[in-house]
C-alpha cells in the first residue's frame, strides 16, 4: 500500500463471527487518509472541513493519541521505535473518522509507517471499545506475508475488551493489502489458530477535492450511523444467545471475597 496523498476513502466493512455462532454483516464506511501532522490538506478543499474550530466535519488533535500533545506522526515514531529496533524515517499516513457534528466515535484508527521502502514496515492500532469508550494503541512490526505476495502481516495479542461478547484470549491477526486502495483485515485467532471473528476493510482512495469531501458527508457512511450499527449488531448477537463476557474490572471485583 502506497502513502499516496490526503484521500477520502469510500467502500466497506464486512464482519463475520464464525464461532460459537455464526454472524455475518457488512456496512459502507467513510473514513479519511491523511499524513496526521498535515490534516489540512485534506480540509482546506471545503469549509464544511476543519482543523481548526467547530464545522460540520473537524480534525480534533485531542480526539486520537494519548494524553501527550505532541504530533501525532511523533508519537507513531516514538511507538514503533521499541517493536522495530530503529526509527522509521519515512512517511506517517493515518487512516480514520474525524468528529461529525460535535461526535465522534472511532472503533479503530490505523497509523501505517514506511521507512525506505515501497512497503509500509509498522502499524499502530488505536482501538476503542463499547461501550466504555476506553483507549488502546498495538505498536506491531509489519512483514511480508508468506502466503500472500504483496500483503504485509503482524500477529500480537488481544489485550482491550473490545466485545462484550469476546474476553481477551485471543491474539489479533493484522494484514495490509498491497496497491493504492485500502485493504486491511484483522482477524481474532484462538491459541490453536482457529478464526474466531474475522473482519475486512475495502475502501477506494479518492484524493481530497471538494467533490471527493462532497461525496464523504453521505448520512449513509456517518460516524453517528457505525456507532448505531455496533448496537444493532449486538442485539443480534445477543439473540443468537451468543455468550456475554463482563468487562474485566466486573470480573475481578466479582473474585474478591466478601
Amino acid at each position: 500500500m502506497t502513502p499516496g496523498v490526503a484521500s477520502i476513502c469510500l467502500g466497506s466493512v464486512h464482519h463475520e463471527r464464525h464461532t460459537p455462532r455464526h454472524h455475518e454483516f457488512s456496512q459502507r464506511v467513510s473514513m479519511v487518509w491523511i499524513d496526521p501532522d498535515h490534516p489540512n490538506d485534506l480540509c482546506r478543499h471545503s469549509r464544511l472541513w476543519s482543523t481548526e474550530g467547530p464545522s460540520p466535519l473537524r480534525f480534533r488533535r485531542s480526539d486520537y493519541g494519548d494524553d501527550r500533545t505532541s504530533p501525532l506522526g511523533l508519537l507513531v515514531r516514538d511507538d514503533l521505535a521499541p517493536v522495530l529496533g530503529y526509527r522509521v524515517g519515512g512517511p506517517i499516513r493515518m487512516l480514520t473518522q474525524f468528529r461529525r457534528l460535535g461526535w465522534l466515535f472511532n472503533p479503530i484508527t490505523v497509523f501505517l509507517a514506511w521507512d525506505a521502502g515501497p512497503e509500509p514496515v509498522g502499524a499502530v492500532l488505536e482501538v476503542t471499545n463499547t461501550p466504555w469508550k476506553e483507549r488502546h494503541r498495538y505498536a506491531v512490526a509489519l512483514e511480508p506475508a508468506a502466503s500472500d505476495a504483496g500483503t504485509q502481516e503482524a500477529r500480537f495479542p488481544k489485550v482491550l475488551h473490545v466485545s462484550p461478547f469476546l474476553d481477551e484470549r485471543y491474539d489479533y491477526v493484522l494484514r495490509v493489502g498491497a496497491g493504492d486502495d485500502v485493504r486491511i483485515e484483522l482477524d481474532v485467532v484462538a491459541p490453536d489458530g482457529e478464526v474466531v471473528v474475522s473482519t475486512a476493510l475495502l475502501l477506494d482512495r479518492r484524493p481530497a477535492s471538494p467533490e471527493s469531501l462532497r461525496a464523504a458527508l453521505s448520512p449513509l457512511t456517518s460516524t453517528h450511523r457505525v456507532s448505531g450499527g455496533i448496537h444493532v449488531q449486538a442485539a443480534r448477537l445477543a439473540a443468537k444467545r451468543v455468550p456475554f463476557v463482563s468487562h474485566p474490572r466486573r470480573r475481578r471485583s466479582s473474585r474478591v471475597p466478601a
